[in-house]
């Protein structure tokens, strides 16, 4: 029997983020069922780093000028526009899979061999409500997975359309990510007091965590809090600053006059050292080498896991402040290290906080976020000030059930074998026969088209979709509402509303039959396939 074939499209397996970690864990997985012809598409993909991958590995990084310049002519190259069909010509998958963000994967459904595969996807859904346009994308999916119960309950919510198949939410290695066993000793040896109480936050400095509130909300626990209880409690920030798109750390502390209180951690550029300690500007003298050379820590230029753990293991109490999150690795990695959390009672974070028995942080308001159309949240800094007391007013044991709690949560609910089997399960699901076409299907060429004489837009945008193109399925979907309101009312370019008229709609039409017709050309074999010089593998 012959096996399916699956494109995994990737940020890369041997990347150091979380989708890297993501695709490393689940290909893995599924190249050893054995059950799967495998390949992966990796958007920031490196042949030299992968040469010794099992499965067949296609990059997306230009590799030459000529490259480089067509490369950079779309954005959606650095996801993969320029040369997935190319790929889907060389390796005709009978299934592809993603899972990023909806604005890297939306083109995936205007490929013209979209015909030819199934695409189940897990986009990011990190709110409510998710926008028309990928809406409209998702229900035309043959499967949506997400990384929360959250994500479908607010897809569900939005549409009964969309062919919701589960979550496969990120795992974590219970091995890796663990307890110290003696976190006073663990404390002391970087310098801290070991009956201290640590409140910290282990995020990106991102617009959307609301790292001038956790401040905030830290200076009111203090102000509030009995003076023996506030005195030994300190607030750990391991984030970067300055950062061009982020906060001002510095303005935060100094405004809320929290410097003495702050720790963050630092990394020498001269001896590779790190350690906690406590704020005193975006660069610090090493306490190691004398030199006036650390730095906080940025994607780039981070801690390794195994020292990324450690910091964990200095907090007592792990908080994730942002007004949505995707899913918010954090949280489990600290939840796995016995750190109980307390995260913004919204979006993936309220599932990941009852499953690791934590603090959800009530929201005090909602905002409608203009670019997105989503709702994103604000929690409640007095209520967070408040838990902040209550754990902090705990004695030893108390915490240290509150700890196991928080680990038993994690181990038992995010593991990485039970995410590869949901992707296991969704491709399973699937065959050959339910796709509108297959490989060697007979080719569907269509004809360039002249101006009909049609009086209203909206039969104008119906012709073309459904009578040029050949897809009277789109009619009613987004792009042909969108298009009949451009030809109405004009459509904006650069920042300025221009009129659109059924000229450049017709040319929009035939560039993309000629689209169709160039790679049915190449699939049947009437045209030359590009040279691929981007690929590993068998």
């Amino acid at each position: 029997m012959n096996k399916k074939r699956v494109l995994f499209v990737s940020e890369s397996h041997h990347l150091a983020s979380g989708f890297g970690t993501y695709a490393k864990e689940i290909l893995t997985r599924l190249w050893n069922t054995g059950k799967y012809e495998l390949a992966e598409f990796a958007g920031y993909g490196d042949l030299e780093k992968c040469k010794d991958v099992p499965w067949r590995y296609y990059s997306n990084t230009p590799s030459n000028e000529q490259e480089r310049k067509i490369y950079d002519s779309n954005p959606n190259n650095a996801f993969g526009l320029w040369r997935f069909n190319h790929v889907v010509l060389d390796f005709k998958p009978d299934i592809v899979l993603t899972y990023r963000d909806p604005w890297m994967d939306m083109w995936i459904n205007e490929s013209p061999l979209r015909k030819y595969f199934n695409w189940i996807w897990m986009p990011t859904v990190d709110s409510y409500p998710q926008k028309r346009k990928w809406l409209d994308v998702f229900e035309q999916c043959d499967g949506i997975l997400a990384y929360s119960e959250y994500g479908i309950r607010s897809l569900e919510r939005q549409s009964n359309f969309i062919k919701t198949l589960g979550c496969a939410s990120p795992g974590i290695h219970p091995d890796v990510f663990k307890p110290v066993e003696d976190k006073v000793k663990h404390k002391e040896s970087f310098g801290l007091s070991g009956d201290s109480i640590i409140v910290g936050t282990v995020m990106r400095n991102q617009k959307r965590k609301l790292f001038i509130e956790l401040m905030k909300a830290f200076k009111t626990f203090l102000d509030n809090a009995p003076k023996e209880i506030a005195d030994k409690t300190f607030l750990y920030l391991h984030t970067s600053y300055p950062e061009k798109i982020g906060w001002n750390i510095e303005n935060g502390i100094i405004e809320n006059g929290i410097a003495s209180k702050v720790i963050c951690t630092y990394i020498c550029r001269s001896c590779g050292h790190w350690s906690p300690s406590k704020y005193t500007g975006p660069v610090t003298t090493c306490d190691k080498c004398g030199n006036k050379t650390c730095f906080m820590p940025s994607v780039s230029s981070g801690l390794d896991t195994e020292d990324l753990v450690k910091v964990y293991n200095i907090l007592d109490l792990y908080v994730q402040y942002a007004i949505c999150e995707g899913f918010g690795m954090p949280q489990v990695e600290a939840a796995s290290c016995g750190v109980p959390i307390a995260s913004t009672d919204y979006s993936a974070m309220e599932d990941v906080v009852r499953y690791t028995n934590g603090y959800p942080i009530p929201v005090q308001k909602f905002f409608r976020e203009m670019e997105t159309w989503a709702e994103r949240a604000y929690p409640d800094n007095d209520a967070l000030a408040k838990i902040i007391e209550e754990f902090a007013s705990l004695d030893a044991d108390a915490r240290a059930e509150k700890s196991k709690l928080a680990r038993d949560g994690a181990v038992k609910r995010y593991n990485w074998d039970d995410a590869a089997k949901s992707w296991e399960a969704c491709i399973d699901t699937y065959t050959s026969q339910e796709r509108r076409h297959k490989w060697d299907a007979p080719p569907t060429f269509l004809e360039n088209v002249q101006m009909p004489e049609i009086e209203k837009n909206e039969d104008f945008v119906k012709w073309c979709f459904g009578h040029a193109l050949r897809k009277p399925e789109q009619i009613y979907r987004y792009d042909y509402n969108n298009y009949c309101k451009n030809l109405d009312y004009g459509c904006y370019m650069d920042a300025q509303l221009e009129p659109f008229g059924r000229e450049q709609m017709l040319n929009v039409v035939n560039n993309k039959i000629n689209e169709n017709n160039f790679f049915e050309s190449i699939r049947i074999g009437q045209r030359q396939a590009e040279q691929i010089n981007y690929v590993n593998g068998k």
